[in-house]
């Protein structure tokens, strides 16, 4: 992304007044947009400006301004997306209810700025709901069961060789173990894809009770 469309873009998403640009590290940009060090990657993926390039121990600078103006325009164009689909999702069912009602009445169909209001409105009660934390975003969920799964994997396949050495283990008791921590690794995994395949955004309290015990 050159400088000039990145000077575009922070023209039109520019920092709050209360909000100090700077350059940081990708550990801090991380902990800026709270979001986990592989999400950056995946925005950087997706084009998300970086000042400095890393590797071979350089590290990788970002620019507040910069960062936060990229990640305001991808939202404001999934925003649009969505909009886009409803808008012709409802066109459509404006077709099948002439089709289909009896009466032939067409009932009532919002328009695309009637429906891009109610989106904005939406999208804005949702963002204040998600800093009451009443809200939390699936991939927000998804990381920290990665994270969680990433210690348990670690520690129940070191559970068998420990277990055998400190009570002696039969070959038949080992077996059994083993095959035990492979159900709960592969039960762990199922856990986490299902609290993930729900959507963009869970309740934060739904969350909470998904959490196995």
């Amino acid at each position: 992304m050159d400088e000039e469309h990145l000077a575009a873009l922070r023209a039109k998403f520019p920092l709050p007044d209360d909000q100090p640009d700077d350059v940081v590290n990708r550990t801090l940009i991380a902990e800026a947009m709270d979001v986990s060090a592989n999400t950056i990657t995946q925005y950087l993926q997706k084009g998300m400006p970086c000042q400095t390039v890393g590797g071979n121990g350089k590290d990788y600078e970002f620019r507040l301004a910069d960062c936060y103006a990229w990640r305001m325009e991808m939202d404001a164009e999934a925003r649009e997306r969505r909009v886009a689909g409803a808008a012709a999702a409802a066109q459509m069912a404006l077709l099948f209810r002439n089709d289909d009602d009896g009466d032939g009445s067409p009932g009532v169909v919002l328009t695309a700025r009637q429906i891009m209001e109610e989106s904005e409105a939406d999208y804005k009660r949702n963002r204040a709901a998600e800093m009451r934390r009443d809200l939390v975003r699936t991939h927000r969920v998804q990381e920290l069961f990665e994270d969680v799964l990433v210690e348990f994997r670690t520690q129940i396949t070191t559970l068998v060789d420990f277990s055998e050495m400190e009570f002696g283990l039969t070959p038949e008791q080992v077996d059994v173990l083993q095959r035990r921590c492979d159900g709960a690794l592969i039960q762990a995994r199922r856990s986490l894809e299902q609290v993930t395949a729900q959507g963009d955004v869970v309740p934060f309290r739904e969350e909470q009770e998904s959490l196995p015990v």
